[in-house]
């Protein structure tokens, strides 16, 4: 059973890492398009707390990361595609010993950003039908390479801070 102050670390962890996504989605740390970390720290999450908060981090930070951005015909869209590399990344843990090999990591990484372009180009097929899915594929493929070669670069950066802050919040919540 998880106490009160344990809900209330939890709430407080989430709230601090879906702020720390939206600022990062919004406010662009590279001036390339789709090169964001936000993948790669829904990778961390999911491989260090589980499916449950790498899925509400996905929708948290699409969610609010809209109101400021824009809502559209593209949110859910883009909340199911994170909501489809959360999973992923979750059914590769189970199956695959990714969790203790960074460059298995590296590699999905890479893949979560035409993984995620994918989806959302998928998802998008439901207002435009086959050929709307065709043009946005066809549209986005640069796009969602910047994204690989983002997901790529930012992990170096990231894996090892976050994976340890995770990592020493899982042992203060014990």
């Amino acid at each position: 059973m998880v106490t009160g102050r344990a809900q209330i670390r939890q709430i407080a962890l989430m709230a601090m890492l879906t702020a720390m996504c939206v600022v990062l989605r919004i406010f662009k740390v590279i001036p390339i398009p789709n090169v964001q970390p936000v993948t790669d720290i829904l990778m961390i999450v999911t491989l260090t707390l589980g499916i449950g908060s790498g899925i509400l981090l996905a929708a948290l930070t699409m969610f609010i990361s809209n109101i400021y951005l824009g809502f559209g015909i593209w949110t859910i869209p883009q909340i199911l595609a994170y909501v489809g590399c959360v999973l992923t990344i979750a059914l590769l843990a189970k199956v695959l010993p990714i969790q203790n090999h960074f460059w298995m990591q590296l590699a999905l990484a890479t893949f979560l950003g035409w993984e995620y372009g994918f989806l959302v180009d998928l998802g998008m097929t439901i207002f435009g039908g086959f050929p709307a899915f065709i043009s946005y594929l066809v549209s986005s493929f640069a796009f969602d390479t910047y994204h690989a070669i983002g997901n790529f670069a930012f992990y170096f950066v990231l894996y090892k801070p976050v994976t340890l802050a995770l990592k020493k919040y899982q042992r203060r919540c014990i």
